[in-house]
């Protein structure tokens, strides 16, 4: 199997397992607004939509306060669900908001793919050492989680990676078209999210030394390369300061509070918090860190470049208002480092194979266990829990308590979703409501917690569609075909990958 039929693959093999896994409705705040705002722009041709997405939200016209890039990244899949919804009579917000929540499926597929092209062309890894470094970030760090709402992390993630890729590529000869994709993708991950231009001083560095290597050296060179490259960021900087005008009357606010938080409690909750920990929700982090110094030996410049990356976000996250991403799975923000983390494991494996293989597929096996009950059951039902044993101070206990740490709430929260499949009746009243379309937003925590069907069943799309008693090929044909898809293309990759050691 060629190289490229490899990376097919493994595509599939991962888009298959978020589909799998996938919830099929849009559920976080960030989500639902990303998803009016893409409404708006299809049905009402408007930067503002009238529905409100929290409580206290006012009836008149609203805006996103999040970047536009995935908003208009979704308009494709928002057609799509339109175009389903007339063909098999599934009413369109249902049709149009699953297809929508499945986008970072998609992106997060294509963000495993670009960690394999990474290992392999950039760092010449084996394709069996890339697939596990794919395996690793895909199944083995909070980006699973992300994969099944849609939310911003995963789409700024695919495209700062793929900006990165294309910022690494050696050839010479490509290196001003290179320069240009570059500069393209950082563009989009900025229109996601403004907070990536953090990264540019990283890219900077990065050209700066791969010049001063070079062997016709001219700052005229140099300033003509940034400049191909910077060009699509500043673009894309002035159609987000029209976007910002036409929301707040004013190019350079976004509607975010962002730099208002404490540094030090950020900085200490990100890498210590027993509710947010790096290192505990990615086990595999450890590794990428113990892999920094074989990494700056065979990679200086590409290794100064994911320091400057891994860094300089974990400072700008730190002091964020929102440091631990609000009610979300582990640390939330930093998903767009991840793979900065995973990929330099490689060179541990390629330097100490005997003696650092088997840590890290328990390392690997640990990560896919930790991400499991979050898959399966939606993480706000913990959080409401939390709420009403503790009030407001429910947040904090998560974030600081050990004891009622989210990876061990989320565990418990998945045996008490199973001991209820068994109360048949609870279930057919919530199914009602939830045909009804109730809402409870701002409602008793209790009511929550005893009515929504949403944090009291197997967060997955096929099992909601088997609850509202569809027809058999609708809710388990497509996961025994997924399932087909997984292991038929896992098998093709375990053989192929073994036998081509290049």
């Amino acid at each position: 199997m060629t190289k490229s039929k490899i990376y097919l693959t493994l595509l599939l093999f991962f888009f298959a397992i978020y589909v799998l896994t996938g919830q099929g409705s849009i559920q976080s705040e960030e989500g639902k607004t990303l998803f009016l705002l893409t409404q708006a722009m299809v049905e009402n041709q408007t930067l503002s939509f009238s529905d409100g997405v929290r409580l206290e939200d006012d009836s008149g016209s609203h805006y996103s306060k999040y970047g536009l890039g995935a908003s208009v990244l979704a308009i494709p899949f928002y057609l799509l669900g339109k175009l389903i919804s007339l063909l098999l009579g599934i009413e369109a917000s249902l049709a149009t908001q699953f297809t929508v929540s499945m986008i970072n499926a998609v992106l997060t597929a294509l963000s495993c793919g670009k960690v394999f092209l990474f290992a392999t062309e950039r760092f010449k890894f084996s394709s069996r050492t890339a697939w596990v470094l794919a395996m690793g970030f895909g199944l083995s760090t909070i980006a699973w989680y992300y994969s099944e709402d849609f939310m911003n992390e995963p789409a700024t993630t695919f495209f700062l990676l793929s900006a990165v890729y294309w910022m690494t590529d050696h050839d010479s000869e490509r290196r001003e078209l290179n320069l240009l994709w570059a500069g393209i993708f950082l563009a989009l991950a900025v229109s996601c999210r403004v907070s990536t231009l953090v990264a540019v001083p990283g890219f900077i560095l990065y050209q700066g030394l791969v010049w001063a290597e070079s062997k016709e050296k001219s700052m005229q060179d140099l300033f003509s390369h940034l400049l191909r490259f910077a060009m699509p960021v500043i673009t894309i900087l002035i159609l987000l300061m029209i976007y910002n005008y036409s929301r707040f009357a004013d190019p350079f606010a976004t509607g975010d509070e962002t730099f208002r938080g404490r540094f030090w409690l950020g900085l200490f909750g990100i890498l210590f918090s027993p509710g947010k920990l790096l290192f505990l929700f990615n086990p595999l982090t450890l590794f990428g860190c113990l892999a920094w110094l074989p990494f700056l030996r065979a990679q200086r410049k590409t290794a100064l470049l994911f320091g400057w990356l891994i860094v300089s976000h974990l400072l700008l996250f730190s002091s964020w208002y929102s440091w631990q991403g609000g009610m979300s799975w582990g640390p939330r923000l930093m998903l767009v480092v991840l793979p900065y983390f995973v990929l330099p494991i490689g060179f541990l494996l390629r330097e100490y194979m005997q003696a650092i293989k088997l840590p890290i597929i328990i390392a690997l096996i640990a990560g896919v266990l930790i991400q499991l009950p979050s898959v399966t059951v939606n993480i706000s039902r913990y959080y409401y829990e939390m709420s009403q044993k503790f009030g407001s101070n429910g947040h904090d206990q998560i974030l600081f308590s050990p004891e009622h740490s989210q990876l061990i709430g989320q565990f418990k929260q998945v045996a008490v979703v199973f001991d209820s499949l068994d109360d048949s009746l609870q279930k057919v009243q919530m199914v009602s409501l939830a045909k009804r379309g109730e809402q409870f937003l701002g409602a008793d925590v209790k009511v929550v917690l005893d009515n929504d069907l949403t944090v009291n069943a197997f967060n997955f799309w096929w099992y909601y569609l088997y609850l509202f008693g569809h027809p058999f090929y609708f809710w388990l044909l497509p996961p025994v075909v997924l399932m087909g898809v997984i292991t038929l293309s896992g098998y093709k990759l375990y053989r192929y990958t073994g036998s081509s050691q290049s």
